[in-house]
């Protein structure tokens, strides 16, 4: 895995990270409707996202701007893409979270269906913990996941995470709190 980010120019989008079948990158305007038909419209996508429903397009618009990333930053929300075909097929990133009460990032991830169980949420999960841990230096990252969410969980249990906690988030209702530290993570990577 390519762990130093590629540089950007005006049209490319910044490469944030890349895995064997994965592309994590920066968004870009034409991302956003491309995301409302694959994600953010869908209902079965959605039933575990945020507030658990599809968002209407002026939504969905409103939440890109507001947690994506478009610059050059290398945290919060970004395009996850086939390598070998540049086709979106869902976000993911390390973002902001406040949910333990301190300065920490939460890992995730929503695929498109048709990304769904393929390994795609391991794989990408995989480089955003190696990410998090080699190149931001976290002491801890988290996962926040919908208690219902049967296949998300998996996946975070894969990854070594472990459940702490469950917290009602006023924006996305009861959330389970997985947390993997450092020392944790480089544990499960040498096993």
């Amino acid at each position: 895995m390519d762990r130093k980010p590629t540089p950007t120019s005006e049209k490319q989008p910044l490469i944030i990270l890349t895995t064997p079948r994965l592309t994590l990158r920066t968004t870009t305007e034409n991302d956003i409707s491309i995301l409302q038909g694959l994600i953010f419209g869908d209902s079965d996508v959605m039933r575990f996202a945020f507030a658990g429903a599809p968002m209407a397009r002026e939504a969905a618009e409103d939440f890109v701007r507001k947690f994506f990333t478009f610059g050059g930053s290398l945290t919060g929300m970004a395009i996850l893409t086939e390598k070998a075909t540049g086709e979106i097929i869902g976000f993911a990133g390390l973002s902001p979270c406040d949910a333990l009460g301190a300065d920490d990032f939460e890992l995730g991830f929503v695929l498109a269906r048709r990304a769904w169980g393929r390994g795609i949420a391991t794989e990408i999960g995989e480089a955003q913990l190696a990410f998090g841990f080699d190149q931001l230096n976290c002491s801890r990252l988290l996962g926040l996941v919908d208690p219902r969410n049967a296949p998300s969980i998996h996946a975070l249990e894969k990854l070594g995470m472990r459940s702490l906690r469950t917290i009602a988030d006023p924006k996305r209702g009861s959330r389970d709190v997985y947390v993997i530290e450092a020392w944790e993570w480089r544990r499960h990577r040498a096993e």
